[in-house]
């Protein structure tokens, strides 16, 4: 059984057999796809703590904060997505 979780307008959580997959959505600029989304890879993760550490490093990493401030605000946009996404998963 794989599992699909959409974690916001940017990441998706997907599974295989033996770990959790997190991908975060991209728009292809150039080429025969241009405009259209794709999933790339950010990690591969065994153990679901180890996900939801690699989603809110990556996120912290790659966002625009500047301040302790800023990266609080950061931390609870993506738990409250996090909250959102796990509990309406559909089932």
């Amino acid at each position: 059984m794989s599992i699909r979780i959409e974690i916001g307008e940017r990441y998706v959580v997907t599974s295989d057999r033996f770990q959790f997959i997190l991908q975060e959505k991209k728009t292809a600029e150039t080429g025969k796809n241009a405009g259209k989304e794709w999933l790339d890879v950010v990690g591969y993760y065994p153990k679901l703590n180890q996900l939801v550490s690699g989603l809110v490093y990556h996120d912290l990493f790659t966002g625009d904060a500047t301040s302790f401030e800023a990266l609080s605000t950061q931390v609870e946009r993506l738990s409250q997505q996090c909250l959102t996404a796990f509990g309406s998963n559909g089932r």
